[in-house]
């Protein structure tokens, strides 16, 4: 997968990164995903989050987009703000 910035470089590690509880959310400009020990590490807003690196595809198209993603107890959900801002006009 590799490091996609949205338009410039940041150095966060999975060692700064927060692991999301069941029924926190993260929620911010989508500003940089990077892979690191078999886990995606996504900078979102003012923080850097662990993610399961099954996310990466979903995520990738939304670089420099204001999403959220909730994590439940079962699996994460995301919503790409950007675009339901969008749909609604």
């Amino acid at each position: 997968m590799g490091t996609y910035p949205c338009s410039f470089e940041m150095n966060f590690s999975v060692s700064d990164a927060v692991h999301l509880d069941p029924w926190m959310e993260a929620r911010g400009p989508l500003a940089e995903l990077k892979e690191e020990n078999g886990r995606l590490i996504a900078k979102i807003g003012p923080v850097t989050v662990t993610l399961p690196i099954e996310l990466s595809q979903k995520l990738e198209a939304h670089i420099g987009q204001k999403i959220a993603i909730l994590r439940t107890d079962a699996d994460y959900r995301c919503r790409f703000l950007d675009e339901e801002v969008r749909d609604a006009t």
